[in-house]
This record gives C-alpha cells, structure tokens and sequence, in this order.
C-alpha cells in the first residue's frame, strides 16, 4: 500500500514562534490554587500544544473558523452517509480512551466507529475501546493551526499514537493557509500487516482510498473544499444542504414542465423527475443487503416505476427505501 513512512512529510518545514506569541493561543483550562492562606482560587492556565494530545473535561480549545466550516462539512456529508447504518457510529470531538498507561489520549475531529452496540448514546463522554469492545476503523483530522506545534501533532504525534493503537487508516485534511500555499492538503496513512503506517497511495485524481469505509477522499477542482466519493458506484457524496439544493431546483423544473405541458398525466412525471433528479445529482445513499428492488418482487405504487420510465427514457431498475427521507429513490 505504498512506502513506510515515519516523520514528517518531505515538503513541510518547521517555522519559528514568535517569541511574544500569544501564550492563550492553544486555549485555557481552569486550575485550583492552594494560597498559604488556605484559600482556593481557581486559575486560567494556557494550554501547550501537548495539552491538545490529551485533552481533559472543561479545557477551552480555540479553533479557526476554517477549522470548524471545514470540519463541519466532513461532518454532514458522513453522518448522512451513515445515517442508515446502526451499527456504525460518527463520532466528532469525542475523547479516546486507549487504556494504555502512559499513551496520549486525543479527541479526532472525525473518527468513523464500526459494530457498536450502541451507535447513539446519550451517556457516552468519551469512546473506551476496552469497555466498547472496538475502535475506530478510519480517523479524519483537519489540521485546526499554522502554529508548527499543533501541525506537528496532526503530522507526526498523531500518526505513531494512531499507529500505536492500531487505527487501520489515518486521513489529514491540511485547510487552504500560508503554510499550504492557499491550497487544500491531503494526506493519509493505512496500517500495514507489520503494524507499521504506509503513506496511502493517490489514484491518477489524487484521491486517497479508505478500504474500511469503501470511500474515495480527495480536493475539489477549486483547490480548497474537500470532497468525498463512495468507491463503488463513484457517486459523490453531498452535503445535505446541497441535496436538499438540488431536490428544491428538480421539484421547480418538474412543476414548471408540468404548466407548460397543460398538466397532462403530470403528477407522475413530476413525480419521477423528482424521485429521479436525487440519483442524478449522486446523493443517493448505497443499498444495504436485503434492500428492496425493483427486479426483485418489490411491493410497487401505481405508476411509480412508470414515472421513473417516462422521465428517463428506460425501464426502471430499482428503488431505494430511506429512512427519513420521503418516498423512494429510483436507479435508472
């Protein structure tokens, strides 16, 4: 899966913090004081950039807007790419709790959980692989700061702790900045037989695969927002705002076909064009096994797949039951 790799990447050079670098920068955490009088006053302590490693309850942690926009598309677009699946959990910003003595324990931005008991749990603080019984088959960290300390945590720290506790995959999303030379970064890593992580290797458009989640991770065209296809049908996943975009924009071109052709035998027409205009714009999520089809004795609504027909000039092939999400789906 590509060459071992064991520092930091070849073109990434260390800066230099000013010396009246703000000493906040990282955030804050409250700490008790114990005057020789016997009074307790609580203190604002800095962070360190090791803090950030092993982050614990209360501690204030400051993000740049890019961060979080970035991080909260990612967000999105996995969690309404998992949201059929109960045994798959998304966890963001959650502690990870490795019970190894002496390990950092870092809170991923994104950490992609398979066969959990519970993919929701109120309760749930942080993520105890001992108690949970598994762990994160892919991790997505989006680089949060140019400070070279906290890009050495997400370049270097981050990859022999992740490699250490045996997280199969490791992706880096490095935002548009002045270290980047304005452009979006990827990077990522995948867990050799040896134990050891290997640089995963981009396909010829500089997509990374994730073999445990079946997922292509890559840039888009303007250098600057990431994008995420699934490996099989190369449909590429939307944001659901951007779904919700297109669905809006099929639904008004079926209703003004549906005026301008007087309204005949338009409701099913408008309907097929709208059920249809959601596979088209690639947000369709995959089928699971036992799904329904349409070839394989589905239950079938008076003229749906004949809608999903007229609008796409051929037979219907199947359809897809989402939970949440009105009607059906249909592939054409």
């Amino acid at each position: 899966m590509g060459e071992s790799l064991r520092k930091m990447p070849d073109d990434w050079e260390p800066e230099t913090v000013p010396d009246k670098a703000d000493p906040f920068r990282f955030g804050w955490r409250w700490k008790s004081v114990h005057l020789p009088s016997g009074e307790v006053l609580d203190e604002q302590v800095p962070l360190t950039a090791d803090d950030l490693l092993d982050p614990q309850p209360g501690d204030q942690v400051g993000q740049s807007q890019l961060h979080w926009e970035m991080l909260f598309l990612l967000a999105r677009i996995l969690d309404w790419h998992y949201e059929v699946r109960d045994d798959v959990t998304l966890a963001v910003d959650l502690k990870m709790l490795w019970r190894i003595p002496g390990l950092k324990e870092p809170s991923p931005d994104l950490a992609v959980i398979p066969g959990v008991r519970r993919k929701i749990d109120p309760a749930r603080t942080s993520f105890d692989v001992v108690e949970e019984g598994v762990r994160p088959c892919l991790i997505v960290e989006v680089v949060s700061s140019t400070d070279p300390e906290i890009r050495r945590n997400d370049y270097d720290k981050k990859v022999k702790i992740y490699q250490r506790v045996g997280i199969p995959e490791y992706v880096i999303f490095d935002p548009p900045a002045p270290a980047t030379e304005g452009r979006l970064l990827l990077l990522g890593y995948c867990l050799g037989r040896d134990g050891q992580y290997r640089r995963i290797k981009p396909d010829v458009q500089g997509r990374l695969l994730s073999e445990t989640t079946g997922l292509l991770f890559g840039v888009g065209e303007d250098d600057q927002t990431p994008i995420i296809f699934n490996a099989q049908t190369g449909a590429r996943l939307l944001d659901p705002k951007e779904q919700a975009d297109r669905e809006s924009e099929a639904r008004k071109a079926a209703e003004e076909r549906a005026a301008r052709a007087g309204g005949v035998d338009q409701p099913d027409r408008a309907g097929g064009l709208q059920l249809a205009g959601r596979v088209e714009a690639g947000v369709g999520r995959d089928r699971r096994p036992g799904d329904t089809s349409c070839q394989g004795g589905a239950e079938r609504e008076p003229g749906e797949h004949d809608a999903c027909a007229s609008f796409h000039g051929s037979p219907c092939r199947g359809f897809v039951l989402s939970p949440g999400v009105p009607g059906r789906r249909h592939h054409p």
